[in-house]
């Protein structure tokens, strides 16, 4: 290797470096690190290295050029024992089967065939809304928007005997996010003390999740003709029973990668995108126009949904800002060179989309929203590694185009019935989990659109 030197970066204070900060605000942090240090840096977490990289052509480097030199960061042994080995943490020809299989049943084209029936639920599931218009009750949206996503998800995934297990299963996720063990490293656990009743409760909700999921794979022969599920797509036309009995555990990993990946990120940004709707009266307005010019009262369908062009450019804009996945990591395999500096082998690389969104070099006022930076003028010559919210390269966010579907789905059914504010007195911060949600919730007034 030509250049053996490291980039600049951190080293924070006493033993532990830089993690205490980390810890507290990842966000922050990162930004205040690529700011100070540049594209890529050295970070000190104690008694190990991470090296932080925000410019795109690097994040290129390491996501393209070099993508067969990392791999997944599989670190979080929580995220595996909840989704196992399917697509979001399967390495290798696993990874290349499962992508490639899937791959036609995420397609615009397949995706626009569900509208319909997702139309339906999510449309039966907003009307009771009505009773928040007649109680004055706020919404709990980030509680609510779980809920519709998970519905959405789990039909997709698992099909109709997803259903009956809905709320069941919604009650046993939300412990097992209640509970996720925070430290998974001797070196973090240094920092706070391990919950032993978070961990029990965590595996507890983790058998029942498991029960839940084996017993619908039990039942699924009986309803598999009728059914519209992504299930049906992994099994063969005959010998369905044998076929699932032979690979429990493997359906089992990939029907969870795919529902927790589909719902958790889809529920925080349709928060983050009411939250900006209700602040920027002017972009509340504009998208009213269109859903009403466009759709009117009609049922949105597929074709309806595509032209909702300026819904869309906000929803990108709330992505920019409020990326779900703040973050996201890769190992490295070998020893190689990103941006001329040494990257050793087992290093953790850490990519902020977070960080790479606010860079005013490639973002004129980084911290306005303004939607009209996607409009096609603005987007020319910009590196598509500047806007990263579904990550990219080649495991990027194999559900992208679903979730953008059904955001703007939600958005126009809410148009078409409801106006949201924002509860007086509610205070919204930004807090980082498995994704970026909001602290403290997102609590919203209803009222009727007509009104």
């Amino acid at each position: 290797m030509s250049n053996y030197n490291f980039p600049p970066g951190p080293e924070g204070e006493g033993k532990l470096g830089c993690l205490p900060e980390m810890r507290a605000n990842p966000m922050e942090f990162l930004e205040k690190v690529a700011l100070e240090y540049g594209g890529i840096a050295r970070v000190n977490m104690g008694s190990y290295y991470s090296y932080l990289v925000s410019e795109p052509k690097l994040i290129k480097e390491v996501l393209v050029d070099n993508y067969d030199k990392y791999k997944k960061n599989t670190r979080y042994k929580q995220v595996r024992m909840v989704i196992g080995e399917g697509m979001l943490l399967s390495e290798g020809d696993i990874w290349k089967h499962q992508r490639s299989h899937a791959q036609p049943k995420f397609t615009a084209k397949s995706l626009d065939k569900q509208v319909d029936w997702i139309t339906s639920l999510a449309s039966d599931f907003l009307d009771s809304w009505d009773a928040n218009v007649k109680s004055g009750k706020p919404v709990e949206l980030e509680y609510q928007f779980n809920l519709l996503t998970q519905l959405l998800a789990g039909v997709w995934v698992m099909g109709d005997g997803f259903k009956p297990r809905a709320q069941e299963i919604f009650g046993i996720y939300n412990q097992i996010r209640m509970n996720w063990p925070e430290m998974t490293d001797i070196r973090a656990s240094m920092l706070k003390p391990k919950n032993i009743k978070r961990e029990i409760n965590f595996r507890k909700a983790l058998v029942r999740l498991n029960k839940c999921v084996y017993s619908l794979l039990e039942e699924y022969p009986s309803i598999i003709n009728e059914d519209i599920g992504f299930l049906k797509h992994l099994l063969p036309r005959e010998n369905v029973e044998q076929s699932i009995k032979s690979q429990k555990r493997s359906l089992r990993d990939q029907l969870l990668t795919l529902f927790v990946t589909a719902f958790e990120t889809t529920a925080t940004s349709l928060c983050w995108t009411m939250y900006v709707i209700d602040k920027y009266p002017d972009v509340q307005k504009r998208i009213y126009e269109e859903v009403s010019r466009v759709i009117g009262e009609d049922t949105p369908t597929a074709e309806t949904l595509n032209k909702l062009n300026y819904t869309e450019k906000v929803i990108k804009e709330s992505l920019r800002l409020y990326s779900s996945v703040h973050s996201f990591s890769r190992v490295a395999l070998e020893d190689h060179e990103i941006g001329g500096y040494r990257v050793p082998k087992d290093m953790t690389v850490i990519i902020s989309s977070y960080v790479t969104h606010r860079l005013p070099q490639y973002w004129d006022n980084p911290y306005k929203f303004d939607p009209s930076r996607f409009d096609k003028d603005r987007m020319v010559g910009r590196s598509r590694f500047s806007y990263i919210p579904f990550a990219a390269g080649h495991r990027n966010c194999i559900g992208s185009y679903m979730a953008l579907m059904q955001s703007k789905l939600v958005v126009a059914l809410i148009a078409q019935r409801y106006t949201l504010s924002l509860s007086e007195g509610h205070k919204v911060e930004k807090h980082a989990a498995t994704t970026m949600r909001p602290k403290f919730g997102m609590k919203m007034d209803v009222r009727s659109a007509a009104a």
